[in-house]
């Protein structure tokens, strides 16, 4: 048994034409596919995987789409070549206006430095005013320090009846509303009474009080000029007084103890004398 089999002619090119007319012809690759920002080869590549195409027909059309577009920019500028060059020749003119511009920014720039350097030198004006602000602010502590052992020296040798060998600080003159002075016998007679009081008033832990309060003003003395250095030139001045009231201080306080006879009260003096002689 035998099979045949016959092509007839027209009955063939029929069949063949309905064939290519079925099969997916893929269609031309669109531009607007590359215009994306986020444009990714490797995801443009995957989605084609439904394109009947082999990857040698899809090169050729990529390299055929690459060679129309650099056609199509050499058309373009050289259609627009005339514009181009019109675009250059309303350009002339244009480096003079620069440099005028860049000797301005020059002038401009030079009128900062000039500013900047006053500012720097009004700077540094004012860090030496405030420097030497600071510097006569001290110098007036030190001073009002300084004043406040005078009149505190004055006021123990007035205490203990020491003639001062230099000249005591006066008070200055303030006239009161009747026109009246308020001199040195004032403020000597408001100080003498204050002192009578303390001195009037009952013992202290069985120490005399004149001896107590003059004890203590010499202690205070003694730490007010301890803040200060002892190569002061008005320190150094005045350590005749204070060795002199120190010597007085510590006579006193020697015949109390010789005097006293109960043992705490005398080692309370002991303790007070320690304190006066270092």
């Amino acid at each position: 048994m035998s099979n045949r089999f016959y092509f007839g002619g027209s009955d063939s090119g029929s069949d063949a034409d309905d064939n290519d007319a079925s099969l997916p012809f893929p269609k031309p690759l669109e531009r607007s596919a590359f215009l994306a920002p986020d444009f990714d080869a490797a995801a443009f590549l995957s989605s084609l995987s439904n394109r009947f195409q082999t990857l040698e027909d899809l090169q050729t059309e990529l390299r055929e789409l690459s060679q129309t577009l650099n056609k199509e920019l050499v058309d373009l500028v050289n259609d627009n070549y005339q514009d181009f060059l019109a675009l250059g020749s309303t350009l002339y003119g244009g480096e003079e206006k620069i440099e005028d511009i860049r000797l301005g920014l020059l002038g401009f720039e030079r009128d900062i430095k000039a500013v900047r350097e006053k500012v720097d030198a009004r700077r540094s004006e004012v860090a030496e005013l405030l420097r030497q602000k600071k510097a006569l602010r001290q110098e007036a502590s030190i001073g009002q320090a300084l004043l406040e052992i005078a009149e505190r020296l004055d006021l123990l040798e007035d205490r203990l009846e020491i003639t001062a060998p230099t000249t005591k600080l006066s008070a200055p003159n303030v006239k009161d509303g009747d026109g009246e002075q308020w001199g040195e016998e004032w403020i000597g007679e408001t100080t003498t009474n204050d002192i009578d009081e303390a001195f009037n008033s009952d013992e202290a832990d069985g120490i005399p009080s004149r001896l107590k309060h003059t004890t203590d003003e010499y202690l205070i003395l003694k730490q007010l000029a301890s803040k200060h250095s002892p190569q002061h030139p008005f320190l150094l001045a005045q350590e005749g007084r204070m060795r002199k009231i120190q010597e007085i201080l510590l006579s006193d306080l020697e015949m109390t103890i010789k005097q006293e006879t109960e043992v705490k009260k005398k080692q309370k003096l002991l303790q007070i004398r320690g304190a006066v002689e270092e």
